[in-house]
């Protein structure tokens, strides 16, 4: 339960916010972090990235003319919503997701769930494309393309950042366990001590019986 806490008090120095500016907080000496100020800039570019190819693409869904696409009405229907779908994560998902991780560059979780969160839009958003290239203009679907293929390199950016992370919690987990150990392989148990108090008195002898006289 103490190694668990103590990871979760390990955190990486402050995200400074995606507009660019830069961070002048410096870590105090002795403060264990889990990102070192490189990665930290990474994340800094990687978060700006997620926000612009996710406005770009709530954008460039907005536009689409669904309802002008050649396609019967069960297949319109269901690229509709995926739109709502798509749009409603982009708008509201990502930005709560970026949120958190810039609260908390460190935290596995937070970065595990933007990882997540931008599989799920991935798979929707091929899909969607997919019905633009059969069904709609050549101008939405390259569109979409160059949407989906950007998003598809900053998934696997998070995906190599949850990797980093992960190693490093590990890393951390093994050093503490290893700590534990050797504090109970070398703590002593304490040796119990036999006091002997000379000053008591000593119990009287009884005095022997006299021998009978026949």
């Amino acid at each position: 339960m103490k190694i668990a806490l103590y990871l979760l008090l390990v955190s990486s120095v402050a995200l400074a916010p995606l507009s660019g500016q830069t961070n002048h907080t410096s870590t105090p000496p002795g403060t264990a972090t889990s990102v070192s100020a490189a990665p930290d800039l990474a994340l800094r570019e990687l978060l700006i990235q997620v926000q612009a190819i996710s406005q770009k693409s709530d954008e460039d869904v907005a536009r689409l003319r669904i309802d002008k696409w050649k396609a019967d009405a069960v297949s319109k229907q269901q690229a509709q919503a995926s739109t709502v779908s798509i749009r409603r994560n982009l708008t509201n998902a990502v930005p709560d997701l970026l949120q958190r991780i810039q609260a908390s560059p460190g935290s596995l979780n937070a970065n595990f769930r933007l990882y997540r969160n931008l599989n799920a839009l991935y798979d929707t958003f091929s899909a969607l494309t997919e019905s633009a290239g059969a069904f709609g203009p050549t101008d939405q679907y390259q569109t979409l393309s160059s949407d989906i293929n950007q998003l598809d390199q900053i998934r696997r950016q998070v995906a190599e950042r949850v990797d980093m992370l992960a190693g490093a919690n590990d890393a951390e987990l093994a050093r503490l366990r290893s700590r534990v150990v050797s504090t109970a392989s070398g703590a002593k148990p304490a040796s119990s001590k036999v006091v002997v108090d000379d000053n008591q008195p000593k119990p009287k002898k009884k005095p022997k019986p006299a021998p009978s006289q026949q």
